[in-house]
């Protein structure tokens, strides 16, 4: 599988750190709910991806990364600033150089692109939307 080892030993691997933040929220005394539909289905959606569509699956993968560890660092400070007395979440917590990790994981990608034809380069890009329709979903119950 052209994918298989694209996102180990990158340094932006999140499951494990992810697990000690909700550790930290249970013990605040905060319920951790089951994975509902939206977060299920977009996750079987990626996988679905990985195995069958090489360009979606890029798309969904690189936006993903590159939106939680840029713009989501941003919005965290806030959020903890305002709600969670300050308290810098481990998800975005990095080991080394964060930029430096990121440039690697956008050589990969590009590498692998890199012969694509437009075609797939297009389809890769209208997978966006997409992205974000999961994306909002999963936002909307997070809100609500």
């Amino acid at each position: 599988m052209l994918f298989k080892n694209l996102n180990r030993n990158t340094g932006l691997e999140r499951s494990e750190v992810l697990e000690k933040d909700l550790e930290w929220f249970r013990q605040q005394g905060h319920a951790i709910p089951e994975p509902s539909t939206p977060g299920v289905s977009y996750a079987h959606y990626l996988e679905e991806l990985s195995e069958k569509d090489p360009q979606a699956f890029i798309c969904q993968f690189y936006n993903t990364y590159f939106a939680h560890s840029a713009g989501g660092g941003l919005l965290l400070r806030k959020v903890a600033e305002k709600i969670l007395d300050k308290k810098e979440l481990e998800f975005y917590k990095w080991d080394g150089d964060l930029s430096l990790r990121l440039q690697n994981v956008r050589d990969k990608l590009n590498k692998v692109a890199e012969n694509w034809t437009r075609e797939e380069k297009n389809h890769c890009l209208e997978e966006t939307e997409k992205l974000f329709k999961f994306s909002g979903a999963i936002l909307r119950l997070i809100f609500s």
